[in-house]
């Protein structure tokens, strides 16, 4: 599995799905928190078919990554890292378009790239259910502690406690989910702060943004606000479409009606991206 060094020498793996012939356009792939790249080779393998090169990262900490399981020192790391895998990406192909896809945490991630790189864009974003918020606020108790811990002890590993079940409408999928030995279920204190922080950045910057960016939102998402999401996009001034999925869970790829969603984002690729 090819390997890639950070900024700070952290080593990240990702996975290769590249066509036989001359791909159109290579796909980004960041994972959400707690996840890791492996679980979403069918959605890189459908990629693959339409002509997309695909590389699929594992985020540090997570996976076969390096680093801290369920920790963030700083936000300003992954975006070191996703410029690294950039670079890494252009070694491979190097004259290819990009299209960052960024899901729930990883969709953070994506659109605090494009705000912060202006230098260096992407053709295209898709975000899938992006975590700008929590589809329901934790207790204040809740937020005073961790607030506490994150001065006090920010590497503190405590379990996320993700329902399992609020995954996908896909049965199988969260059994898979809830068995796989690479998904950590573990948040530092450091790491919510650092999210939080995020978070307020990524809506006050949102003017930004000057990429097309195709945002995909379940209505039944029970994880993140796609409400928020949705507002979010409205208020953009780049190229902004949204895809609401009225029935749709957290993770929309893996719904059993993903097929329409694939064609929706092959024809906002299409369109938008000029890919």
């Amino acid at each position: 599995m090819p390997a890639l060094t950070a900024p700070d020498g952290t080593q990240l793996f990702y996975e290769v799905f590249e066509p036989a012939a001359s791909p159109r356009a290579a796909i980004l792939f960041i994972h959400g928190w707690s996840d890791h790249g492996g679980r979403w080779t069918g959605a890189a393998q459908r990629f693959q078919d339409e002509g997309f090169a695909v590389y699929l990262l594992d985020q540090r900490g997570h996976g076969r990554s390096e680093g801290r399981r369920g920790h963030l020192s700083r936000f300003s790391q992954l975006l070191g890292d996703l410029q690294a895998f950039r670079r890494a990406v252009r070694k491979r192909q190097r004259d290819l378009p990009h299209i960052l896809f960024g899901h729930s945490f990883g969709g953070l991630i994506a659109l605090r790239y494009m705000e912060t790189q202006p230098s260096d864009p992407v053709v295209a974003a898709v975000v899938s259910s992006p975590w700008l918020s929590l589809a329901m606020a934790p207790p204040v108790w809740k937020l005073v502690f961790g607030r506490l811990l994150a001065d006090l002890w920010p590497t503190l590993a405590i379990r996320s406690r993700i329902d399992a079940g609020s995954i996908s409408r896909d049965e199988a999928v969260n059994a898979a989910y809830a068995a796989d030995p690479a998904v950590h279920d573990v948040m530092t204190p450091g790491a919510w702060r650092e999210i939080q922080w995020a978070q307020s950045a990524v809506v006050a910057d949102g003017e930004r943004i000057e990429s097309p960016v195709l945002f995909l939102l379940g209505g039944e998402d029970r994880l993140v606000d796609s409400q928020a999401s949705r507002a979010f996009a409205a208020r953009l001034d780049a190229p902004a479409e949204v895809r609401w999925y009225p029935e749709m869970f957290h993770e929309i790829l893996h719904d059993p009606q993903a097929e329409q969603v694939f064609a929706d984002i092959l024809a906002f690729m299409a369109s938008k991206g000029g890919v």
